[in-house]
């Protein structure tokens, strides 16, 4: 326990992105335990539930409690990261990325019940995949806007948000770890309704208070474009242990077409002694001065562990 604290204090990632809006840390307040089901065979499933909802992403969609739109000129945020104490201390945690002497925190998981994947009656065209409702999953097996049992297990589920950005370096991977090294079995995956929307329809973003569009996403079915997610498992001394991929949308000539996910989906892992675990993104829409436009983003649930 003591080392996965030290090596993540260690560690930092940095990158910033045109359509991304990541989270802003003042070093807050911990999130209590979400109490992971212990399995007839002996593996745990990390659930998410459990915890009040001073802890999840909130008062909107938006979360403006922890993922701080880029450009904001908020400095703090309520929650800076999340653990899972039982049934020992960092059983399961993550800390959000800091940057510099305003800790902005530019990467981490979330916690979300929210599962807005169409526009309610009352708000804008195409407002549901905007970065106002960057905490929702796209889950059409759920009722929109209910934000109960939206997530694959009951309702709640985290949000990955953040990607190693090569082009200004104030955004960095998403990481979770263990207090000690475990076995990753499996753990179900969905797109956010903000990457789902953007993949689908592109988008035109605007930074907080700008008048005019600031940039613009493409639809990556009509533009031929792909989008993926890929996870790396590290040992306790953070040596690579595992690279995996899923391409979250893939419409290039010659390829196999791959559409995004409307529902909670399996990723089979089977990984032993696994300490550490990062997300990274990547796509085919870049902005040559900010990076990535469509949104890096990918909601978890039921992560087992042996």
């Amino acid at each position: 326990m003591t080392l996965a604290t030290a090596a993540v204090a260690a560690i930092v990632f940095t990158g910033c992105s045109s359509d991304d809006e990541f989270l802003n840390s003042n070093g807050g307040e911990k999130a209590p335990q979400t109490r992971a089901g212990l399995n007839p065979d002996g593996s745990y499933t990390i659930t998410f539930d459990d915890f009040p909802n001073s802890m999840m992403a909130g008062p909107t969609s938006e979360g403006q409690n922890c993922i701080i739109p880029f450009g904001s000129s908020a400095q703090k945020s309520d929650i800076t990261e999340i653990s899972d104490n039982a049934p020992y201390e960092y059983f399961f945690a993550s800390v959000f990325n800091e940057i510099g002497d305003q800790q902005w925190a530019r990467g981490g998981v979330a916690l979300s019940h929210w599962n807005y994947w169409e526009n309610p009656a009352d708000s804008v065209d195409g407002w549901w995949f905007t970065y106002h409702n960057q905490c929702s999953v796209y889950n059409e097996s759920s009722v929109s806007g209910s934000n109960a049992n939206a997530g694959h297990s009951g309702s709640n589920f985290g949000v990955v948000y953040g990607y190693n950005d090569t082009w200004t370096n104030n955004i960095g991977e998403a990481m979770f770890f263990f207090g000690e090294p475990h076995k990753i079995v499996d753990f179900w995956y969905a797109n956010t309704s903000y990457t789902y929307g953007v993949i689908m329809n592109g988008n035109e973003w605007y930074n907080p208070g700008a008048t005019k569009p600031s940039g613009s996403a493409k639809n990556l079915k009509d533009s031929n474009g792909w989008f993926k997610v890929i996870m790396y498992c590290y040992d306790m001394d953070m040596n690579l242990l595992a690279t995996q991929e899923k391409y979250l949308a893939d419409y290039r000539v010659g390829q196999t077409q791959v559409d995004p996910v409307t529902t909670w989906t399996k990723w089979t892992v089977n990984v032993d002694n696994v300490m550490f675990v990062k997300f990274n993104f990547e796509g085919s829409d870049v902005d040559p001065q900010y990076g990535l436009n469509t949104p890096a983003y990918l909601c978890i649930d039921d992560i087992t562990i042996r």
